[in-house]
């Protein structure tokens, strides 16, 4: 050994990306590293906050020798510093959790039991529980994308008609298996393409306690404008998003190609989404006839509502 101990890694990483993330960032932390599970590394990664977030990861870090902490010279918009944090990250087992979201003490426990004992899982999650911004219940939310089935495309079938949220992103997931997708791209909707790619890799099992609380707020990313929601993603992007749907359905295709699925499976894989486009595709359409006879039938009633305007 030379002279110096060998470096014992953590079953779990759990990676924190963090920016201007001062009013929630200790419910988060605290979240942590109250965990009945201990075994386990908080990997932070600033990305060059301007306000108290890096003097309160500070704080932890001289608390809590589990906390590691890194800041990015500039700020490199929310996809990557993600991605940084599971690239910095050393056990086999990792987990994200977002500044402002909580979880309660038993989660990593009752995830990595799970994991431990089912290696054809691929990722954990529990149920979700949404709070307000004063961690308040608004919601019981169900994500159903509890998948036990062998098929890949009989995953992916059941995810495409009940992802929503995308709350399992946020779930306990093998490192190994997260190192085969291209984790998240710099483009709104990637964490929805990141769970395909996983789903296509592995089973998902669905905890029946709500142990996660994601905290729903003014600022929250879902509820950014336009003009700001590409800048979060990827901060060298420039405008507003255009083609969104047309980009995920291009990076949903190209998830299935990076796959070591067989011919035979990939093709069931890729007609999962077509059916999954018709749909949508269909959905449109009745909702633009309803809108064109509703204009037919009733044209002062359209005129009208354009003059309250």
């Amino acid at each position: 050994m030379k002279g110096h101990l060998m470096e014992t890694r953590p079953r779990i990483s759990i990676g924190l990306p963090v920016y201007n993330a001062e009013r929630y960032l200790r419910h988060s932390v605290e979240s942590m590293l109250e965990q009945t599970f201990g075994d386990f590394e908080l990997v932070i990664s600033d990305n060059a906050s301007t306000d108290a977030t890096w003097e309160i990861c500070s704080e932890y870090a001289r608390m809590d020798d589990r906390v590691r902490l890194f800041r990015n010279q500039a700020n490199l918009g929310a996809a990557e510093n993600f991605n940084r944090v599971f690239n910095l990250s050393r056990a086999r087992f990792f987990k994200w959790i977002a500044y402002d979201d909580v979880c309660a003490p038993e989660f990593l426990e009752r995830c990595l039991e799970v994991l431990e004992t089912r290696p054809d899982v691929a990722l954990c999650y529990p149920k979700t529980l949404l709070i307000d911004e004063n961690g308040m219940e608004i919601m019981k939310y169900e994500d159903r994308l509890h998948m036990p089935w062998e098929r890949p495309h009989r995953r992916l079938k059941h995810f495409l008609t009940k992802v929503n949220l995308a709350n399992p992103v946020f779930g306990l997931i093998r490192a190994d298996v997260l190192r085969e997708t291209r984790l998240l791209g710099k483009y709104f909707g990637a964490d929805y393409v990141l769970l395909m790619e996983l789903c296509l890799r592995g089973k998902f099992h669905e905890i029946p306690e709500r142990l996660f609380f994601r905290r729903d707020h003014a600022r929250n990313s879902r509820r950014l404008p336009r003009s700001e929601i590409a800048v979060w993603w990827d901060s060298s992007h420039r405008g507003v998003y255009r083609y969104i749907q047309s980009r995920l359905v291009t990076e949903q295709f190209l998830a299935i190609t990076r796959t070591d699925l067989g011919w035979c499976e990939k093709g069931l894989c890729t007609a999962q989404i077509g059916r999954w486009i018709m749909r949508h595709l269909r959905a449109k359409g009745g909702r633009y006839k309803a809108t064109l006879k509703q204009r037919i039938l009733f044209p002062g009633e359209q005129k009208d509502t354009v003059l309250r305007r």
